[in-house]
């Protein structure tokens, strides 16, 4: 479909509204006012002021970085980390230009009231401030919209043409207005999901889950959703009165957590592959940080339950496992879930309050304390800001001995513990901007280097866009079911397309993405790879409750209890069964969980791959005319030689003995290619003969 060609450039600065991505009700926060300028001599022309610096005007300081060099300065709240008309559509009628920016103040008048009854018992030191669930869910709505609504994002989208969009989602947004002719403009579709997600009632039932989709682009629908249910809120404070919180442009849209990055072959461009958002952060003053962090992360107190615990581990281990053995440098950050109206803590333990009958409602109210966080973390956090300020224009402070003091400690950290890793295209760029923050520090009476870290030989991948089809296909399908209903795609090429992924990020070829290969071997589809999983991880919880409940007992009777829930797990489908064998073997092996969608490739050898592949030639072997004909030549010379064996058995069994024997024979020419393409020992072929013949086909010598 053709698009015409609107106009969405703004108007002339002149005639435009200054229009602020971080509401002036938090930067008033980091601002002081104009002192009065003392008074000199009679006849003394009166000092001249510019517009917003009047002696009483309040001022942020900052550190300017859009010169060459950066510099020290002071501009008016009214002045600062925003642009010119950055949210009005130009496409509309003179009156509903600013209808998005209207709401945008309408909301922050809202959160402004919310913001100051946290600042104000910080204050007066009430150790933490009780909100409504509503209260809550504003703040969190608020918090996206402050990463969404970002100066990265309006540039993102300001095109007056589709096909001008090139972000890695270009096709879904593409599809998505050609559905909805009445966007013209990737700007309209933007200012559509900033105004649709400020009008959204988020119920307390999660009705607002499914409908969301259907009334703005999917993708950040998605996205939201995600950033609302999939970690919670905590208030930090600095424990030591010197130190302070920093803000930037971007302050609300970084985020700590793994990422990884690739060269492609094709292209020879390095790109990220993905990331893992553990922490995000919003700055609301130089004392009080709002950090979300995620709900994959340990929770002592929940983690008490087994149950939870062992869920949680799996999904973490989903999740994280793919960017090696990492938790995230904000890991131990001593923050847990605010306390609510509805639970208690019992023994150490969690629990619900008796009557409680499950429901969320308007009216429960959630405690959040302030978390004292030692200089370390608050030197981390500004540290992510600092390591992220390369499209910024400003750094904002309060104390510039504090600013010197945190960003001295983040340029000289170990790179490789706090960022500081130089990769991709921007890299030469970013180190311009670490340089530049270099003679920052030394001006401020620094006298240490900075230190960084620009790998040479980043990992190589073969093909990076057909990452990003295969992501594209994915969100499709998710796109389909949210919009129609459906609990889940039902299509079996989105299954195949997971392999092909999971081999492809991990810089494999498709040919390596065995895992699921073997699953599907073993009778296993995409219709029941979701049961599985989820059955997979009741075993395990079934598994550890059974040793917990019997703790104490005698450890006969345990072993016995342990070998008949085995027995029972046998009795189970065996591509349900291959998924728990690997999630047992790997906590034998001491991870903390296991990637169910990726090939298991850092253990050396995998017996259970060999017995999947083995088994088939085997019994390819044994249903085969040659040898069935063989076994029957073989029989009749046998019956001849020892007319007992008539008595003995049936022809039937003669048969079923002979093939066994002959298989038993052939067996290790049968693994060699299996045990060279697994790496497997000569030791575990045997091992492998002795199992197959012994317990599963026993066979005499």
């Amino acid at each position: 479909m053709s698009h015409p060609k609107p106009n969405v450039m703004a108007p002339a600065a002149s005639n435009g509204q200054y229009q602020h991505f971080v509401p002036q009700f938090l930067l008033k926060n980091f601002a002081h006012r104009v002192p009065k300028a003392p008074k000199g001599p009679k006849g003394t022309p009166k000092p001249k002021y510019e517009k917003g610096m009047f002696p009483g005007d309040l001022v942020i300081s900052s550190l300017d970085l859009t010169q060459e060099a950066a510099v020290f300065t002071e501009k008016p709240v009214s002045r600062i980390l925003g642009q010119i008309n950055m949210y009005d559509d130009f496409t509309k009628p003179n009156g509903e230009q600013r209808h998005v920016e209207k709401l945008l103040s309408k909301l922050e008048a809202q959160a402004a009231h919310i913001f100051t009854k946290i600042t104000k018992a910080y204050e007066a030191k009430e150790g933490g401030v009780v909100l409504s669930r509503d209260e809550r869910n504003l703040i969190r709505k608020f918090l996206f919209l402050m990463k969404y609504r970002s100066h990265r994002f309006h540039t993102r989208f300001f095109h007056e043409r589709p096909d001008a969009y090139s972000e890695n989602d270009r096709e879904l947004l593409r599809e998505y207005m050609d559905e909805h002719p009445q966007f013209q403009t990737p700007m309209q579709v933007w200012l559509h999901n900033i105004k649709t997600i400020i009008e959204l009632d988020m119920d307390p039932e999660l009705n607002w889950v499914r409908e969301l989709p259907k009334k703005m682009y999917q993708d950040d629908a998605m996205w939201f959703f995600t950033h609302v249910q999939g970690c919670y809120m905590a208030l930090c404070v600095p424990s030591e009165a010197e130190n302070e919180f920093i803000l930037a442009d971007n302050s609300y849209s970084v985020h700590e957590g793994p990422n990884k990055y690739a060269r492609d072959i094709k292209s020879n461009k390095e790109g990220a592959l993905g990331y893992v958002e553990l922490h995000t952060f919003a700055p609301v003053s130089p004392k009080i940080m709002v950090v979300l962090r995620s709900l994959i992360l340990p929770q002592p107190l929940e983690d008490q339950s087994p149950a939870i615990k062992e869920q949680r581990d799996y999904t973490r281990s989903l999740v994280l496992d793919p960017y090696g053995p990492v938790n995230g440098i904000l890991a131990d950050l001593p923050v847990r879930k605010a306390e609510n109206s509805y639970s208690e803590i019992v023994n150490g333990r969690l629990v619900f309050q008796e009557g409680y009958d499950g429901r969320r409602g308007k009216d429960d109210k959630f405690r959040f304390p302030f978390f004292p966080i030692e200089s370390q973390h608050v030197n981390i956090i500004n540290s992510i800001f600092l390591d992220n300020c390369l499209r910024c224009t400003s750094l904002v402070y309060n104390s510039k001995q504090a600013f010197a003091r945190t960003l001295e400690w983040y340029l000289t950290a170990p790179p490789l513990e706090i960022g500081k890793i130089l990769t991709g295209e921007d890299k030469e760029d970013r180190l311009k901007t670490l340089k530049k923050l270099e003679a920052v520090s030394r001006s401020l009476g620094s006298e240490k280097a900075a230190l960084w870290v620009m790998p040479t030989l980043p990992p190589t991948l073969q093909d990076h866009e057909k990452i990003r089809l295969r992501h594209l296909e994915r969100h499709r399908e998710y796109k389909k079911a949210l919009v129609n209903d459906e609990r889940k795609p039902d299509d079996e090429a989105f299954f195949k397309s997971i392999k092909e992924l999971h081999a492809l990020t991990r810089g494999l070829s498709e040919a390596d993405a065995s895992f699921l290969d073997d699953y599907e071997l073993l009778g296993g589809s995409y219709d029941t790879i979701e049961k599985d999983i989820d059955q997979v991880v009741r075993m395990k919880i079934l598994r550890i409750k059974i040793d917990s409940w019997s703790n104490g007992i005698d450890e006969g009777i345990r072993q016995r209890n342990r070998e008949l829930l085995v027995s029972e797990y046998l009795r189970l489908p065996s591509h349900r069964l291959w998924f728990y064998i690997q999630s047992e073997r790997d906590m034998v092996m001491n991870h903390e969980g296991i990637d169910l969608l990726s090939p298991q490739m850092d253990w050396p050898g995998m017996p259970e791959r060999a017995i999947v592949h083995g088994i088939q030639q085997i019994e390819d072997l044994a249903k085969s005319t040659d040898l069935l004909s063989m076994a029957i030549v073989v029989d009749v010379t046998l019956r001849n030689a020892d007319p007992t064996l008539n008595s003995q058995f049936k022809p039937p069994e003669r048969l079923e003995l002979i093939v066994r024997s002959t298989c038993r024979e052939m067996f290790a020419t049968i693994m060699e290619p299996e045990r060279i393409k697994h790496n497997l020992s000569r030791q575990v072929i045997e091992d492998l003969e002795k199992v197959l013949f012994t317990l599963v086909y026993p066979t005499p010598p």
